[in-house]
């Protein structure tokens, strides 16, 4: 019996999508059908409907369908496994919706990225040139611009786009999104693989000459003696403090070239009259032994910083594949949830490959992971969760970067049984055949904001110990430093862009907390300024920033702030307790100032002070990560101090707790990441701007490694607590 779904439209506005005029929270799962006999499709198909998905997603690797040059398959006819058709087919027949992946590059675990092997044999010039990073078999390193590559992209378009256009959405058809092109950079990235080829020179040049209009200004900023923009070559050696602007300009070229590339793919995809949203994925997590962290992903994900300014609407979406997610690294997906949701500010933001599977046999994965995963990933404000992978598969020869098995460790095995992490996905399936409109059209309650400094980050090409001093730095000070620190004590963040932001966009967040260093550009140090002295709240650190770009004396913010500083070595004082920190320490002079903490050997090392229009702020001169949990006492007080409240209270503090808000009505994800049960009390006070509701506490209990879903309403200036909703097994 036929189950095709009557929607027949997809919107994405106001930040999320819109499926027939309702609010849609998209929860798919990744079935790969050139991964699994044609006799099992429909099998992988109906548990995705048992767990309560409403989508499919897949690949369409171009590699598998143009085996040969020329010559295409879309319905089997040269092997079964290669039937898209019927395979879309039978998930219109289950009632769910599908999101295709259409390349040019898959990744995926398929030898080449996904790229025919043919074209990359006999076409070398559609790899980037780059002396130091042979292609290797396992590292398909694509000039993306290559004129070749695009013209075979566009062939391949040509072939594989019009199967697809009359199933689409808008033309009465299921599938509701498509993603172009694979994390873009990614495998560039971890070569460090630049592209040094013809086009993208000539690329670079109109991108120095569209920035500085004329060779003499270019030449004041990189004290420089160039006769023309053509002779300016891409950054060769180490990167260095006197030659940040030279580095920064390669690194936001670059991100001007890859926004330029997924334009030209959209281009194409729109000529061949595609109308459904487009969307990209950006590599996030990296993997450490059987752990995966995220502390690159405000680097990679800022890659496409400027892809919605040539293609707006652009759905962006990473991949959350953190091994084991607990105490230890809950925080990775607040920070890169935060990052990927400043690419545009009006789309929805989904996760691509949200972890309910892993590559490798090792870590196991377990329920408890997948339910965290999922719970801990929608509590930050998601639109859409794509399970990865939702089913195992096997390759068949020659395809399979890692040989034959691709088991995955999915929660459907190869013969379509569900193994035990299926529940979680299950669990959370049936919350959103109840919920999720509801929930679709609520936001994370954020209490402040984080200000991004993109030349701190943008290092994914830089070499050299400088380059390794500054990820060190933002790694241990930033991400599992005060960023952290933030989150355990409670307070929920979004992030801005620092250097993209206007001065009146700035003054529109309440508070603003900004990781900085000893560089900062002279604009950005004059926006923070006039945010504090027009009345904003603002606390700084490790570092007051006393050079620019050029390695100049420039010290704008810590002027206007009338703060002198200075340096010096030894332990931090917070009340009567010494602690360690990071070497040295940043100590500071300034008159009617308060004072926080000290050094042992007196000097003010956090300072908190007023400006005359009711601005505040609170400098700070020292880095740490997370290895006392006494930090996130002291951050909670200075924030207290700095007059910035919570909207979600947690007693113990150690319980996370997100909260999602919509008119009137929300959501309060508690989650325990530890591996002892909790109990103890939540409270919320939402903010006067979003409802003057009196504030609402109940208590809790969490089993070890549990979470817990509230639904919340406001009736007049009351909250309470939908009774019947709970989605965890949960003590109390």
């Amino acid at each position: 019996m036929s189950r095709t779904p009557p929607p027949r439209s997809v919107e994405v506005r106001n930040k999320m999508f819109v499926v027939n005029r309702k609010p849609f929270f998209m929860f798919s799962g990744e079935i790969h059908y050139f991964r699994m006999p044609e006799s099992v499709w429909e099998r992988h198909v109906e548990q995705a409907r048992k767990a309560g998905l409403n989508t499919v997603s897949t690949y369409i690797p171009w590699r598998w369908h143009e085996d040969e040059e020329g010559k295409f398959d879309f319905d089997g006819s040269t092997h079964p496994q290669r039937n898209l058709r019927r395979f879309m087919q039978i998930v219109a027949d289950a009632g769910l919706y599908l999101s295709v992946r259409v390349g040019p590059v898959c990744n995926a675990e398929v030898i080449g990225e996904g790229i025919p092997i043919w074209l990359l044999e006999k076409h070398p010039d559609v790899f980037a040139k780059n002396s130091c990073v042979p292609p290797y078999p396992d590292v398909t390193l694509l000039s993306y611009m290559s004129p070749r590559f695009l013209d075979f992209v566009g062939k391949w378009y040509a072939q594989v786009l019009p199967v697809l256009k009359p199933l689409q959405i808008t033309e009465c058809g299921h599938i509701l999104m498509m993603q172009l092109c694979n994390e873009i950079a990614m495998v560039h990235w971890l070569a460090k693989g630049s592209d040094a080829s013809e086009h993208v020179c000539r690329m670079y040049a109109d991108f120095l000459r569209g920035k500085y209009k004329n060779i003499e200004s270019l030449n004041e900023a990189y004290q420089s003696k160039h006769a023309r923009f053509e002779d300016v070559c891409q950054p060769e050696g180490e990167a260095s403090a006197e030659r940040i602007q030279v580095f920064l300009d390669w690194a936001l070229f670059y991100r001007h070239y890859y926004a330029t590339y997924f334009h030209r793919l959209a281009e194409l995809t729109r000529s061949q009259g595609i109308r459904i949203p487009l969307s990209a994925n950006a590599p996030q997590f990296y993997d450490y032994d059987v752990r995966g962290r995220g502390v690159y992903s405000p680097m990679t994900t800022s890659m496409f910083r400027d892809f919605s300014r040539l293609s707006p609407g652009t759905i962006f979406g990473g991949a959350y594949q953190m091994r084991r997610l607990d105490f230890e690294n809950f925080h990775d997906v607040a920070i890169t949830t935060e990052c990927t949701r400043i690419l545009d500010a009006e789309a929805p933001t989904i996760v691509a490959e949200l972890q309910t599977g892993i590559m490798r046999d090792r870590p196991r994965l377990y329920p408890s992971d997948v339910d965290l995963n999922i719970k801990t990933s929608a509590a930050h404000g998601l639109n859409g969760l794509n399970c990865y992978m939702f089913s195992s598969g096997r390759n068949t020869p020659g395809i399979g970067l890692f040989g034959t098995k691709h088991d995955w460790q999915a929660p459907v095995t190869l013969e379509g049984e569900p193994r035990e992490h299926f529940a979680a996905i299950h669990e959370w399936g049936a919350f959103l055949k109840k919920h999720g409109s509801a929930l679709a059209a609520t936001r994370k309650v954020t209490d402040t904001t984080l200000g991004f400094y993109l030349p701190y980050y943008a290092t994914e090409y830089f070499k050299g110990a400088w380059t390794a001093e500054l990820e060190r730095r933002r790694t241990q000070w930033f991400y599992d430093g005060f960023a952290r620190f933030l989150q355990m004590a409670g307070y929920h963040f979004s992030i801005c862009d620092l250097l993209d932001a206007s001065p009146e966009s700035l003054e529109s967040h309440q508070s603003l907390c900004v990781f900085s260093l000893e560089f900062m550009d002279e604009k950005t140090q004059r926006k923070l300024a006039d945010y504090v002295l027009n009345g904003g709240k603002l606390l700084v650190g490790p570092r007051l920033p006393e050079f620019d770009l050029k390695g100049g004396r420039c010290a704008i913010l810590a002027e206007a702030l009338q703060i002198k500083t200075d340096m010096e070595r030894g332990m931090a004082m917070w009340g009567n307790d010494e602690f360690q920190v990071d070497q040295p320490i940043q100590t500071f002079t300034a008159r009617h100032a308060t004072i926080l903490n000290k050094t042992t050997n007196g000097a003010s090392c956090a300072i908190l002070g007023s400006t005359p229009k009711g601005g505040q702020w609170l400098a700070y001169g020292f880095g740490s990560a997370h290895v006392f949990d006494y930090h996130v006492e002291m951050v909670r007080q200075w924030m207290e101090r700095l007059g910035v409240e919570r909207a979600v209270d947690m007693d113990p503090w150690d319980v996370h707790a997100v909260l999602r808000w919509g008119g009137d009505h929300g959501f309060l994800f508690l989650m325990n990441y530890h591996d002892v049960p909790k109990k103890g009390q939540w409270t919320i006070r939402l903010p006067s701007q979003i409802s003057r509701a009196e504030p609402l506490a109940k208590y809790f209990s969490l089993d070890r490694r549990a979470s817990h879903v509230v639904v919340l309403e406001r009736s007049g200036s009351h909250l309470h607590e939908v009774k019947g909703t709970r989605t965890s097994t949960v003590l109390a």
